[in-house]
């Protein structure tokens, strides 16, 4: 009888398991896709802000959406990375900038450009950060549990990565080096991923993370915080 029990406990649990396993792998992918339409609007808008055509309204829009995951697969020896071997990523990309390019080439025009392209712009570019921050810090926590340092990294570069190449193929210093507050969410964000996903909160640590890089993201662009600057000083390099 113990026999029985102790195989029902068994085949229970493994079941358990695997159903969890593939609930965390759907809830991963949503994140994903939230992300990578995300950060599709925000380089599209950068697209729109520079005055480029539809194809480099494209480029931008790619770039920002699966430039930090393709960083993030092969640091973590992916090849080819995920985006590119699933047509979807990249449909779902095309499909955003298309639908920006025909919003800000209609009627709604004078609309779109007006102060709420801004604002949809910022909350796209915020989503974006906090999704690819769960995922790039669960992507390194799911290889290599024991590197606290290399899963908040892999989750910061993941949700920046993206932006910082779009920023460079626009031709201006990337935001994150310069502006408010950006990065740091990130960084907090994946910290916060690691303590709950090793303690008994390991169920919640995707929402959690997620919750506080969107959080601190839009507190720090509602009261414009940013981080200590050098004041005025000589160049010293040409």
């Amino acid at each position: 009888m113990y026999n029985i029990l102790h195989k029902v406990y068994h085949s229970v649990r493994s079941y358990a398991n695997r159903l969890f396993g593939g609930i965390m792998d759907i809830i991963w992918y949503i994140f994903d896709m939230i992300g990578t339409i995300a950060f599709a609007v925000s380089g599209a808008l950068v697209g729109v802000s520079r005055k480029m055509d539809i194809f480099g309204m494209t480029v931008l829009a790619l770039a920002t959406a699966i430039g930090g995951g393709i960083v993030r697969d092969v640091l973590l020896g992916y090849f080819p990375p995920n985006s590119l071997r699933n047509i979807v990523y990249v449909t779902v990309v095309l499909v955003v900038t298309v639908i920006v390019f025909l919003i800000y080439n209609s009627r709604y025009r004078k609309h779109a450009m007006g102060p709420r392209s801004r604002a949809s712009y910022l909350l796209a570019d915020a989503l974006g950060l906090a999704s690819f921050t769960v995922t790039g810090a669960s992507a390194g926590f799911k290889l290599y549990p024991e590197l606290p340092i290399f899963i908040v990294l892999l989750g910061t570069i993941t949700a920046v990565g993206g932006g910082i190449i779009r920023d460079m193929l626009a031709q201006r210093i990337p935001s994150v080096l310069k502006e408010d507050v950006y990065a740091l969410p990130s960084i907090i964000g994946g910290i916060v991923y690691y303590l709950m996903v090793t303690s008994s909160w390991d169920n919640m640590a995707v929402y959690g993370a997620f919750t506080v890089v969107l959080v601190i993201r839009l507190l720090a662009l509602k009261y414009n915080w940013s981080l200590p600057k050098v004041g005025k000083t000589k160049p010293v390099a040409k």
